[in-house]
Parts: structure tokens; sequence; C-alpha cells
């Protein structure tokens, strides 16, 4: 029961560890999504991909529903690369 007591309610502010989308995870997705081969989905995704990359390495912002908007919010050169942070905006679940 103390345990219990002790633990509190998530801070909304605090962000939660990620579960990670590899890139043969969302291939295998879009193809049983598509019903297309996963060799077939590859060349279609990894293509996307260097599209989404270039667009967000230039500075674009994306507008790419049902996804959402997303623009950056912060870049910072590091050694071995650089760090962009973005800021994806999306509908609530049910909006017009």
């Amino acid at each position: 029961m103390a345990s219990s007591q002790a633990r509190q309610d998530p801070d909304p502010d605090e962000p939660t560890p990620a579960t990670v989308l590899q890139k043969r995870q969302l291939l295998a997705q879009v193809a049983r999504r598509t019903g297309l081969r996963n060799s077939e989905v590859k060349a279609v995704v990894e293509a996307t991909l260097a599209e989404l990359g270039e667009a967000i390495a230039s500075g674009m912002t994306l507008a790419l529903p049902p996804l959402g908007r997303a623009r950056i919010s912060r870049r910072h050169d590091r050694s071995g690369g650089e760090v962009i942070t973005l800021r994806l905006r999306r509908r609530t679940t049910g909006a017009a």
C-alpha cells in the first residue's frame, strides 16, 4: 500500500521514454497496410524519407496530414552532426 501511495501521476511536462519505430518495422507496416511486398515498399519509403530529410535540413515546414505540421524549433551544430528539434502540431482526435 505504501508503494501505491508513493507513486505519483506522471508530470505531463516531463518527456516519457520513447518507443522506437525502426525502418524495417515501418517497411513491414506499410507493406501490410498496402498489400504490397516489402521490396516494392522499400524504394518508396526510402525515397520519401530522403525527401523529408532534405526538406527538414533546408528549413522547410512540413504540412503532411494526417502526420501533422512540423517545423524546426531549434537547430544546433554538434561534433558528430547537427541536432534539429522539430515541433509537431497535430489535430486532436475527432477535430474537423
